[in-house]
């Protein structure tokens, strides 16, 4: 008899959370959002409202599926008492993804594909301090409709107790003039009697700078608890290219461990939460770790503006994407090129030499001086500096309640967007560019609970969405820095060459758990679904579900035109699928882990894939465990256990290679067109007590 585990999972996203308790047989008890062991939702459809996502004149409402939500095509919405539109509609106005999701299904001439369904809603055009009522109804394929949801009652937010306009405190949007004291002034000014996320608000002005497209450029800004940032739409808050503007004393460290040999002390980030007790110290004092959550709270970064990054060059002609559109190629660097395209990556990287090195002169005399005195871009110390010493666009860490929406987010010089330490995060209508930045992945969450993640369009450099808990002993269950990142919803956004459309790891040391990943389009990332850790890391990822999305040309090198428009595939080869214990660690130096990591729980449902041809790419599905046998690790035989994959639909792809998997049911998958090197689609070794299920092609039970 073949068994699997149940499991609900109850991510609490909103504002007013829903408390719960998990036992060890991770089963969740008080109902937030539920999916039961088949991967289906178990409650009716009732509008919420995200963390901070409305202010004094508009309201975002998301709900989730109810259990029969298969026949849904769309939803209606009421407000107090009256249709105000649909859900697909709205996401037209407001969604910067639905056009890409357009340009996707309008090449699916076939109809092969997965077609999201809208679970979210903005309501536009209402009055401060007013309270409101909303319904929902869902729209079947027969046009037929639900009864009548739940009523939400909601007050928006009052009117903004003080506004403050930079201008107004000196600062210059003329593209050049460094603003970072102007602009601070105006933050500390503003929030010092704030108490709310509305009690204050500082304005990047996109008018009365005397510029048609104002552009501020800044120095680290350090944001303070109880505010909203609104940088304008037309305006721009750009990133000082100057490595002096981002002082590494008021820096941070990742973790309580050191990321590498030598030192792993970051600067600041453009925009930043940063507890003033837990800044950078010197190389040997380890002060830059900050482990405490709710040390900030009702933080919003909004308003429609672009915040800019400034850290690489880009070329002067972008590339023709799949809508029409030209998306901006920023070029890829690496140790050594980030001297000749780096912008305030360039700098930052040129300071940190500097530190660590004065004996030169020009650029010449330091690839010199790397090469005969430091083991050249590849040795130690230049690893280290270009990990640690480039800026992130933002770090909010510590922060309890916040939102970052409606923006232009683009060009970092390391990583975008990081949720560190924090609870209950909103990143929603958000237009993401980074490709092709060394590290810049989208947005991530480390050691955080409480998020959403819907209705962005993201085109990175690194992983797109992606989470991260630490490694290694430290990180374990019971110890204080243990953190787990937990209760994820990710929905309705569009995913584009990024390395991992959605990326559990390396970092899984305290779990990463009860995630939901439903109604996204993926397209051009490397990896599509990405579980990744080592052994010595430890933790990994359970209770997660990944339904009801789109994928198309995931790992490949595939060219055609799509829409009329030439598409090249020009990431890495990678798996659509992967759970994998065979990620590099890096450098970072940490004590290992007493358990290996595992993936378990894992529930893979309604999805489709087309890979547009088997001749590239790698397995569809890609699972290795670990084997004590071929190695001198003292870490027992480890299996990844517990996961169900059913109502899949994938073509043009390349064979599976799974290895130490157990408890697995594989129903309902139907593939054609896989690679001719291989004579089987299903290529299993070592695994224990697989199930399968109208699988097309079949395949005998495993025991």
């Amino acid at each position: 008899m073949f068994k699997t585990k149940a499991f609900v999972f109850l991510p609490g996203l909103l504002t007013a959370s829903v408390m719960f308790a998990v036992s060890q047989n991770s089963v969740a008890a008080e109902q937030f959002f539920g999916v039961s062991p088949d991967g289906t939702s178990m409650r009716d459809i009732t509008p919420e409202v995200p963390t901070l996502a409305y202010d004094d004149h508009h309201v975002v409402l998301t709900w989730h599926k109810p259990a029969d939500y298969q026949k849904i095509v769309d939803y209606k919405v009421y407000q107090n008492g009256k249709m105000i539109g649909f859900a697909s509609e709205n996401n037209q106005t407001y969604s910067p993804a639905v056009e890409y999701i357009d340009a996707f299904f309008k090449a699916d001439k076939e109809r092969f594909h997965q077609h999201p369904v809208y679970l979210n809603f903005k309501v536009n055009n209402l009055m401060p301090k007013t309270r409101y009522q909303f319904n929902l109804r869902a729209v079947y394929a027969d046009d037929s409709e639900s009864s009548l949801s739940k009523t939400l009652s909601f007050t928006t937010a009052p009117a903004f107790g003080k506004v403050v306009n930079v201008l107004d405190y000196g600062a210059v949007g003329d593209g050049s003039t460094i603003n970072t004291q102007a602009i601070q002034k105006a933050i500390d000014d503003c929030t010092r009697s704030s108490a709310s996320a509305y009690g204050c608000k500082v304005v990047i002005p996109a008018s009365g700078a005397n510029k048609s497209h104002p552009v501020f450029v800044s120095g680290a800004l350090f944001l303070k608890s109880n505010m909203t940032l609104e940088i304008q739409k037309g305006a721009t808050l750009k990133g000082s290219p100057r490595a002096e503007d981002y002082p590494l004393s008021q820096g941070y460290q990742l973790y309580s461990y050191r990321t590498n040999p030598t030192d792993s002390r970051r600067p600041p980030s453009l925009l930043n939460a940063l507890s003033a007790d837990h800044r950078n110290g010197s190389v040997n004092e380890q002060v830059g770790y900050d482990a405490r959550r709710h040390q900030f709270e009702n933080i919003r970064v909004t308003g429609g503006g672009i915040l800019d990054g400034n850290g690489w060059q880009h070329t002067a002609k972008g590339t023709a994407d799949e809508a029409g559109n030209e998306l901006t190629y920023y070029i890829e660097g690496n140790r050594k090129k980030v001297f000749s395209y780096g912008i305030l990556a360039d700098s930052q990287m040129l300071a940190a030499w500097r530190e660590q090195n004065s004996g030169w002169k020009t650029k010449d005399d330091l690839y010199d001086l790397i090469k005969e005195s430091y083991g050249g871009f590849n040795g130690q110390t230049s690893k280290d500096l270009y990990a640690n010493r480039r800026s992130s666009l933002a770090t909010l860490r510590g922060v309890s309640h916040a939102y970052v929406g409606e923006l232009e987010i683009r060009n970092p010089a390391y990583h975008t967007i990081m949720f560190l330490e924090s609870d209950h995060m909103t990143f929603a209508y958000n237009y993401v560019e980074t490709y092709d930045i060394n590290n810049a992945d989208g947005v991530e969450f480390g050691n955080s609970a409480h998020a959403a993640v819907f209705s962005n369009f993201m085109n990175t450099g690194d992983d797109v969405v992606n989470f991260a808990a630490g490694q290694g002993a430290d990180y374990e269950e019971g110890y204080s820095d243990a953190k787990p990142v937990e209760k994820i919803w990710i929905f309705n956004n569009y995913l584009r060459e990024g390395h991992g459309a959605i990326a559990i790891g390396s970092h899984t040391g305290a779990w990463i758990q009860d995630l939901l990943a439903e109604d996204n389009v993926l397209f051009l990332t490397n990896y599509g679904f990405r579980m990744k850790s080592t052994t010595a890391t430890g933790g990994g990822a359970r209770r997660v579900v990944f339904r009801d999305n789109a994928m198309k040309d995931i790992g490949t090198h595939n060219r055609y035109k799509m829409n009329g428009v030439k598409i090249k595939n020009h990431g890495q080869i990678g798996s659509p699928f992967v759970m994998t214990l065979a990620y590099s660690m890096g450098d970072n130096v940490f004590k290992d882990a007493r358990k290996p990591a595992q993936f378990k729980h894992i529930r893979i449902i309604n999805n489709t894939l087309d890979n547009v041809s088997s001749k590239s790419g790698a397995p569809l599905i890609k699972v290795d465990g670990f084997d004590s046998s071929k190695s001198d690790s003292s870490y027992p035989e480890s299996f990844h256990e517990d996961v169900i994959v059913s109502n899949l639909k994938a073509k043009h792809v390349v064979a599976t290679q799974i290895d130490h998997l157990k408890d697995a049911t594989f129903e309902n998958v139907a593939v054609t067109d896989w690679d001719s090197q291989h004579k089987l689609l299903w290529n299993m070794t070592h695994s224990e007590n697989i199930h399968f299920s109208h699988v097309k092609p079949a395949h005998k039970d495993i025991e």
